[in-house]
């Protein structure tokens, strides 16, 4: 993530786009840019915005009118190798996205009756590594019996951002003027922010037999609206950029996964994700699939809701 190709120096930058000086000659780059959502740095807001996507993490589940749950999930962050890292300037300049290799996320539940659920998940604004998330979603599922198994139909909505030193970073600015590891010169860690909004909808089905270990897979379908709002002084202190780029565009995903009946409150469960995020990284003209795939837990605890299984509300 995810500098514009407009920065490659300060006379492109004073040729291509508005600029005015402050501060004795520091030159302030504003501007909004649309990416093709196949675009390099697209690239890396859809893989990393598909990393928190709001996921049901378990077999579709009958909820009584008032039955809370309450949740802690967490997830793995892959860490992205030198050139899938190649993402900056239409994916010519490598990019610090490696800012931490967990997610977390706080998650709620509660039954609505007649099969319905409401979920809510968020992840505070604590910093785990160099990253600083701040996300809020939102769920609505319907449970429909099949037998043995269930199906779930579930639509979430998400918002959040990400803050992290994305286009300058610590590494970069301890660097100083050494052209191989600080290229850009850049003369204090970027202050970048990536947000985005997603609504979703996911498919899932499991098995809801008696058995304390319940299989299931799922398919989602997720309309992302993504922006990068770059804050970096480089140049020597001579650049301060401000530019703003938008992708928007949808993504398809898969689930697998399993959950474990402890005991009436609690449950455990593991999910493996992936998403197919198409990429075009020059010279190559034609899109090639750079999917994510990473692994999911969760711990879930009963904290209310009815003390006696019923026919159709079996766990």
């Amino acid at each position: 993530m995810m500098l514009s190709r407009r920065v490659l120096s300060v006379t492109m930058f004073a040729a291509s786009l508005a600029a005015v000086s402050v501060d004795a000659g520091t030159e302030l780059v504003t501007g909004d840019e649309t990416l093709d959502f196949n675009r390099p740095e697209s690239w890396a807001m859809k893989y990393y915005t598909s990393l928190t996507l709001f996921t049901g993490m378990d077999v579709p589940r009958y909820r009584r009118a008032g039955e809370v749950d309450l949740a802690l999930e967490g997830g793995q962050v892959p860490q992205l190798s030198e050139d899938q890292r190649r993402v900056g300037f239409d994916g010519t300049k490598v990019e610090d996205v490696n800012q931490t290799q967990v997610f977390g996320r706080l998650r709620a539940g509660v039954g609505l009756g007649q099969g319905f659920a409401l979920e809510l998940g968020y992840t505070p604004p604590l910093k785990v590594g160099g990253a600083r998330p701040n996300l809020l979603a939102l769920a609505l599922g319907r449970l429909f019996d099949l037998s043995s198994f269930r199906l779930g139909v579930r639509g979430f909505g998400q918002i959040g951002a990400i803050d992290a030193d994305i286009t300058c970073s610590a590494g970069e600015v301890a660097a100083g003027s050494d052209p191989q590891r600080n290229p850009f010169d850049c003369v204090a860690p970027s202050q970048d922010r990536s947000r985005h909004k997603v609504v979703g909808l996911e498919l899932v089905v499991g098995y809801g037999g008696l058995s304390r270990v319940k299989p299931h897979v799922g398919v989602g379908l997720n309309h992302m609206d993504l922006e990068f709002d770059i804050n970096a002084l480089y140049a020597g202190g001579l650049v301060a950029d401000h530019e703003v780029q938008h992708t928007s565009g949808t993504t398809v995903s898969a689930t697998a996964g399993v959950t474990f009946e402890v005991g009436r409150h609690l449950r455990l469960g593991a999910e493996v994700f992936y998403s197919w995020l198409p990429v075009v990284r020059p010279p190559a003209t034609a899109a090639v699939n750079e999917g994510l795939l990473n692994g999911r837990v969760i711990v879930s605890y009963r904290v209310h809701g009815a003390k006696a299984r019923g026919a159709t509300g079996a766990r």
